[in-house]
């Protein structure tokens, strides 16, 4: 075995550590605001890797030694083995507990984890920083996506290099490629903020960066190597404290924790800081500890164990020690391995069709599906219900005002409705999609509301959002300019105050935002009671399965309720005293059928007692008055 050199593998302890502890508290005590830059440990990662493959590339074609083959070979043997365990484990578990619709997702998240695509998958499908992420076991291993993606197109680089430039030549190249690579990272995630997250074009200049400190060491006869790593470990110290992802990144913040592990790669100490015996270890582990500590965190949530952060250390530090003793260690895995991993993803893809449904016993009631389901949301204007009575009134906003429609369908109520899902449209302020454009349909929105309230001119008018979830995305109607997430509630003031102006007096009821489970256990102990295995039966009879749960109530309500006040005709309606008793929520009806669909919006039957209550307020008789199914 090579020698390590002690510096990298104890940063590479700090890398891991700034994730794990930020994942931990992010998720499951989110409100700490401690380490918010915790994240940053990838962007070291980042930095480690992409001067060890420097090394290994220019020192291999400097001998002549070098072996395309062989350096895809050597990476394969590094990551492959223990992120297949990881896959196996986790999907093994998830077969034994989760519902078919997760059990679907997690299988995709699976196979493009296997084939080093997860970054460009969730590219499409998450916010890293959501509370949405933590429906994605397999989240993390977007950055083993962009390292591998990396090794396939650096070696090429450095080959195409070397062969037209000397050595001086290479450095100078290095560093046009690294501030291209930065500027476009910058200009993308203002472009658009999630893809730039995960996709190597603008996370290049990380890995770059690695590769300077490999042809640009840090050297001085009067000031010691320990000074330069000392003042890298401070800036990582200072990035863990000061840095935020309220404006995405990468961004200009980004050249913070990469020069920070610049400095401490390049200035090569060799009494290093990081050398004390438990850093080194947990450096030695890192790359376990990182697989597993992400799906642990996930199913810890998704089965309903309440966990603190403190208390999953443990289990990560045990299975992580595991996987690295067991599968990282070796490197003698040919084609039987090979066969375990093509297999693996085939039970994956096979998984993908239809979430292995044929585990349950009896198929979940439809009451459990989403409360909107099959109601159109393409920001048109549509009347639902019995359009043999009068019109009820008008209810207009993204999927968490259309969760209650199917309910208000099988109330007989006529409403008209006018929805786009994932859609922030008012008067000032309209969202860019996560890819960066703005929805026609979405800008559209609020026109279809104006001209609803024309037509009906005499009906009440009702307005449901997810109101926080469009912090980070809102812009300038007219402009397009950004927003920035500190000028968030102003905006909404704006928009309201320009909402009371266009309807002139009328009738408005703003629903506030539902309090969220993110991950629904309400819906896993559904399932658990449809799954015949005994992990799942002991599981619902002695740890999870519980009808209420304490929940964290949107801290936005407050100042919603505040500007809805200032116009005499505008009322909130806050759907949490419907189910909640102070933060205290039901979660889960007797009969077994989950009130969130997803963690995050209302079932059919979860709706019901939301919906019974937004009637009474706005002093709306609907013909049929349903059972309560709690």
């Amino acid at each position: 075995m090579k020698q390590l050199r002690a510096d990298i593998t104890g940063l590479r302890a700090v890398a891991v550590l700034s994730v794990t502890v930020y994942h931990l508290i992010h998720t499951l005590a989110p409100k700490y605001n401690f380490m918010q830059g915790g994240f940053i440990g990838v962007d070291i990662f980042f930095v480690i890797s992409g001067f060890l493959m420097t090394k290994i590339i220019y020192e291999g074609l400097e001998k002549r030694k070098f072996s395309l083959r062989d350096f895809y070979l050597r990476r394969a043997k590094r990551i492959c083995p223990s992120l297949l365990a990881t896959v196996f484990v986790f999907m093994g578990l998830g077969y034994l507990l989760i519902g078919t619709g997760d059990l679907k997702r997690m299988a995709n998240e699976a196979v493009s984890a296997l084939f080093f695509l997860s970054n460009f998958y969730f590219a499409g499908k998450s916010d890293y920083f959501a509370n949405t992420a933590l429906d994605q076991v397999f989240l993390h291993t977007w950055s083993l996506s962009v390292e591998w993606q990396f090794y396939m197109f650096y070696p090429l680089v450095l080959m195409g290099l070397m062969k037209y430039f000397s050595k001086d030549g290479i450095k100078k190249s290095l560093v046009l490629l690294t501030v291209l690579s930065l500027i476009f990272g910058i200009w993308y995630t203002d472009v658009n903020q999630k893809a730039s997250y995960f996709l190597l074009p603008s996370r290049a200049f990380e890995l770059l960066f690695g590769g300077l400190a490999y042809f640009y060491p840090v050297q001085s006869q009067k000031i010691k190597p320990a000074v330069f790593e000392a003042a890298g470990l401070l800036l990582i110290l200072l990035s863990l404290i000061i840095v935020n992802a309220d404006s995405g990144w990468p961004t200009l913040w980004t050249v913070l924790p990469c020069a920070a592990a610049y400095l401490c790669i390049a200035c090569a100490n060799p009494r290093t800081l990081l050398g004390n015996a438990v850093l080194q270890k947990l450096g030695l582990w890192s790359y376990s500890l990182y697989l597993v500590h992400w799906p642990i965190i996930v199913f810890a949530s998704k089965i309903g164990i309440d966990a603190y952060f403190i208390e999953l250390i443990l289990p990560i530090f045990l299975c992580g020690l595991c996987l690295y003793y067991v599968f990282e260690t070796s490197r003698n895995y040919g084609r039987k391995f090979l066969l375990c991993y093509g297999v693996t993803a085939i039970a994956c893809a096979l998984i993908t069709i239809n979430g292995a449904s044929f585990r349950l016993v009896t198929a979940p009631p439809e009451g459990s599906q989403y409360g909107g389901r099959n109601i159109p949301f393409e920001g048109d204007i549509y009347s639902l219900g019995d359009k043999n009575r009068d019109i009820d009134f008008i209810l207009s906003g993204d999927s968490f005002a259309r969760h209650y429609t199917r309910d208000m369908q099988d109330r007989k109520l006529h409403v008209i409705t006018v929805f786009r899902d994932g859609c922030y449209s008012f008067g000032k302020h309209v969202n860019r999609r996560p890819e960066g454009i703005i929805d026609e349909k979405c800008s559209g929105r609020y026109a279809g509301l104006l001209k609803a309230a024309n037509l009906y001119p005499d009906k009440k008018i009702l307005i449901g959002q997810d109101w926080p979830r469009y912090e980070r995305g809102l812009c300038l109607r007219e402009t397009e300019e950004k927003i920035s997430a500190e000028n968030f509630k102003q905006a909404i003031a704006e928009d309201l105050a320009q909402l009371a102006e266009d309807l002139q007096g009328r009738e408005v009821y703003i629903l506030l935002t539902p309090a969220q489970t993110v991950f629904d256990i309400g819906a896993t102990c559904m399932y658990l009671h449809e799954l015949d295995n005994p992990l799942a039966k002991l599981l619902r009879t002695g740890i999870t399965c519980y009808r209420e749960k304490e929940l964290t109530l949107p801290p936005i309500n407050e100042f919603l309720r505040t500007e809805i006040a200032k116009y005499p005709n505008f009322h909130a309606i806050d759907p949490n005293k419907a189910i909640c008793k102070g933060q205290n929520c039901t979660i889960l009806l007797e009969n077994l059928t989950p009130v969130f669909q997803d963690g995050l919006h209302y079932s059919i039957d979860g709706s019901r007692k939301v919906v019974e209550y937004i009637l009474k307020e706005m002093d709306v008789q609907s013909p049929i008055s349903l059972v309560n199914k709690d």
